[in-house]
C-alpha cells in the first residue's frame, strides 16, 4: 500500500538503519486436505526486525512483514533521557485504543504515541483504516483520531478515551474506573452511546485449578475453568452466547500433543524442533494435514 511504501522510505533514510543488525524470521507451510486431489495450500511469511541504540539513550527500530496476506511496516523511536515514551509510524502502528475504532477494520495505518509521566499514561493516534464500503464489495480509507489518558490513584485506575472518525461527527468518549481487591476487580464504564456498565471479574489459581469469571450489568458473562492433572488439562468455557459449556481436553507427552473438544474436533501436533506436523479432524469436514517449517 502507498503509506507502507512511504514508511519504508522513511526507515531507509534513518542514519542508524545501515548500522543496525537485522533479524530475519518467517515460516513456510503446506496444508493438505485428505481425500482431495492433494494439491497443497502454501503459506509463506517473512519478517525483518532491526533496532539500534542512538543518542540520549533512545532506540530506533524498524519492522517489516512481507510475503503474508499484506505487506506491513513500522518505524519507531522510544526511551531516552527523561522517559520520552514510544512513537511509531506505519501500518498497524496505532495504539490498542485506536485499533478499536471499528470492528470491521482490515488494516490501520498512521502515527501513534504512548508515554508515561509522573504516573499519568497518555496515548495519541491519527491515521486511516481500510473500512468496508456500504455495498460491502470494496474498502475505502477512513480517517480516525484517538487520544486518552490513564492514572493510577493507589490502585484506583481512571481512564478516559476519545475517538473521532472521519469528519468528526462520529465521535465516542469513554470513561472507565476500576479497582482490584486481590483476585477480584470491579469496574464501571460510561461511553457516549451507552449507559453506565458495572463489571466484576475474578481470576485465581487454586492448586491445579485455574478459574476466570466475569459478569456485568448488561447480562454479559464469561466463565473459564482449567484443571490440570499431570500431562492432561481439561478446560470448560461458557458465556451468554454459547448456550452451554464447551469442554476440551489436551494431553501432552514430550513433543506430542493431542486435543479433543466437545464439538468432536481432534487436533494432533508433533513438534520437530523448527518444524511442526499437525493433523486436524472436524465433524463433517476432511482431515487436514499441515507441515510448517519456521526460521
Amino acid at each position: 500500500m502507498k503509506k507502507t511504501v512511504i514508511a519504508l522510505s522513511v526507515a531507509a533514510a534513518l542514519p542508524v538503519a545501515a548500522q543496525a543488525d537485522v533479524t530475519l524470521s518467517g515460516s513456510v507451510s503446506a496444508e493438505y486436505s485428505l481425500g482431495s486431489n492433494l494439491v497443497p495450500t502454501i503459506e509463506t511469511k517473512l519478517s525483518a526486525d532491526s533496532s539500534e541504540l542512538i543518542a540520549n539513550g533512545m532506540t530506533a527500530s524498524a519492522s517489516f512483514d512481507v510475503l503474508g496476506e499484506e505487506t506491513q511496516g513500522t518505524i519507531g523511536l522510544e526511551g531516552g533521557e527523561g522517559g520520552f515514551g514510544e512513537l511509531k509510524a506505519g501500518t498497524a502502528a496505532s495504539s490498542a485504543e485506536a485499533n478499536d475504532v471499528d470492528e470491521t477494520s482490515e488494516s490501520i495505518e498512521g502515527v501513534a504515541y504512548t508515554g508515561t509521566f509522573a504516573g499519568l499514561s497518555v496515548n495519541l493516534a491519527k491515521g486511516t483504516w481500510d473500512h468496508d464500503s456500504d455495498d460491502g464489495d470494496n474498502t475505502v480509507d477512513q480517517e480516525y483520531t484517538s487520544y486518552g489518558a490513564s492514572y493510577d490513584f493507589n490502585g484506583l485506575i481512571v481512564t478516559g478515551q476519545r475517538t473521532t472518525k472521519e469528519t468528526g461527527v462520529d465521535a465516542t468518549t469513554e470513561f472507565v474506573v476500576s479497582y482490584a481487591f486481590g483476585d477480584l476487580t470491579v469496574s464501571g464504564s460510561k461511553s457516549t452511546d451507552e449507559d453506565v456498565v458495572v463489571k466484576a471479574a475474578y481470576a485465581a489459581t487454586m492448586d491445579d485449578l485455574a478459574v476466570n469469571v466475569s459478569a456485568d450489568s448488561v447480562d454479559k458473562w464469561d466463565l473459564e475453568a482449567i484443571y490440570t492433572m499431570g500431562d492432561l488439562a481439561v478446560t470448560a468455557k461458557d458465556d451468554q452466547d454459547v448456550g452451554g459449556a464447551k469442554i476440551s481436553a489436551k494431553y501432552t507427552s514430550g513433543d506430542l500433543s493431542l486435543e479433543v473438544d466437545s464439538n468432536s474436533k481432534v487436533t494432533v501436533v508433533y513438534n520437530l524442533g523448527n518444524a511442526d506436523l499437525s493433523m486436524v479432524r472436524e465433524k463433517d469436514e476432511s482431515t487436514k494435514v499441515k507441515y510448517t517449517v519456521s526460521f
